[in-house]
């Protein structure tokens, strides 16, 4: 048997392989905390649109004719604008057609009740959040309305001394 020659192709040393190993260890342990510190941020974002999307959906509820005018004992929208005087869940106030308003301008059944429409939209959130988290409305003069998602770590991905900032959409 004749001994084949080599071409000169040895492969990569162990030495290499090791160095090449703790660069990319090195780009890991840097490149990772931004990553996680962006998909937080992302999450937040997500949150302030829900928070968003739930201001309009009441606003477009207490400007709709249909729901001002509803054969109600008591109107709904007066009912909700009375309860929401001050800040308190979305939950409170809120029945007949300005419930059914707010629940199909969010894409939910006309049929849900509030509480359920409060946990469904907590169900979304994306951001850290408490077990109690809430989705607080506040009127502000006629057609003026805040929302605050309580609880909720808006201040994700910066240094801060532990305490939750709420979202707030106004």
């Amino acid at each position: 048997m004749k001994k084949q020659k080599s071409i000169g192709n040895k492969g990569f040393s162990l030495v290499e392989l090791i160095i090449v190993i703790a660069i990319l260890a090195i780009l890991v342990g840097v490149l990772a905390p931004n990553l996680l510190r962006y998909v937080e941020k992302t999450n937040v974002s997500a949150d302030t649109q829900l928070a968003d999307s739930v201001k309009t959906a009441i606003t477009t509820a207490m400007m709709d004719p249909a729901v001002i005018n509803a054969n109600e004992a008591t109107s709904s929208v007066t009912t909700f604008n009375d309860a929401h005087k001050t800040a308190d869940a979305l939950s409170t106030g809120l029945t007949g057609e300005m419930l059914k308003s707010v629940n199909v301008t969010l894409g939910y059944a006309d049929s849900q009740s509030a509480a359920d429409l409060q946990k469904s939209l907590i169900s979304k959130l994306k951001s850290a959040h408490a077990t109690d988290t809430a989705i607080n409305v506040q009127i502000i003069g006629s057609n003026s309305v805040t929302v605050t998602i309580t609880k909720t770590d808006a201040s994700a991905g910066k240094k801060t001394d532990g305490t939750a900032t709420p979202i707030t959409v106004q």
